[in-house]
């Protein structure tokens, strides 16, 4: 799988990006099957725009993340964001143009974005639910992983987004607030 063995940013071929295949309705990082159970989203890493893969993935990201993008022959909507997952081995990061991902994060940035501003300096956390099968009239079928949003979290201190990514270390301070507990209670959460 060509998609991982490169880094579309500049080729570190590190295997330390997130997908999901439709077709065996299963999570990877690099090319490794992963249980997906939670994930930490790091909203100032989202990017939004066009990707297409042509011999390798090619992607062009709007300098404002959900703004329109005007459609480019062989291009489709595509995003790109850095998470941290329940393994806890470090930043993945998550960029893609499948149709059912795109959904699948469209729905998660539903759940948090116009809260993010109240919850500065910490992340969205999401359990994942399993897939929906989608099947279409042209005989096309999909899968969208499906999550449900369950608390702002700290930072962990493993989530750093690697130099190569954008030519430093990142690594946010802990916030000092407590967060708000949900129905899922912080010992279910591995983070």
């Amino acid at each position: 799988m060509e998609f991982f063995e490169e880094n579309s940013g500049g080729g570190n071929g590190a295997g330390n990006y997130l997908k999901f295949l439709a077709k065996e309705k299963a999570w990877y990082i690099g090319e490794n099957v992963f249980d997906m159970e939670y994930i930490l989203l790091d909203p100032e890493t989202i990017k939004t725009g066009l990707g297409r893969y042509s011999g390798g993935y090619e992607f062009k990201f709007s300098d404002i993340p959900f703004s329109k993008v005007v459609a480019e022959d062989g291009y489709k909507k595509a995003f790109s964001v850095w998470a941290f997952c329940n393994n806890n081995e470090g930043a993945v990061q998550w960029e893609r143009a499948a149709w059912g991902e795109l959904q699948g994060f469209k729905s998660m940035c539903e759940k948090f974005w116009m809260q993010k501003a109240a919850n500065e300096g910490q992340m969205p956390c999401f359990r994942y639910l399993g897939s929906k099968p989608v099947k279409f009239d042209s005989g096309f079928s999909s899968e969208i992983p499906e999550f449900e949003f369950v608390a702002w979290k700290p930072r962990p201190e493993g989530f750093v987004i690697p130099a190569w990514a954008n030519d430093e270390e990142v690594s946010a301070p802990v916030a000092d607030s407590p967060v708000a507990k949900t129905v899922v209670t912080d010992d279910d959460i591995p983070f």
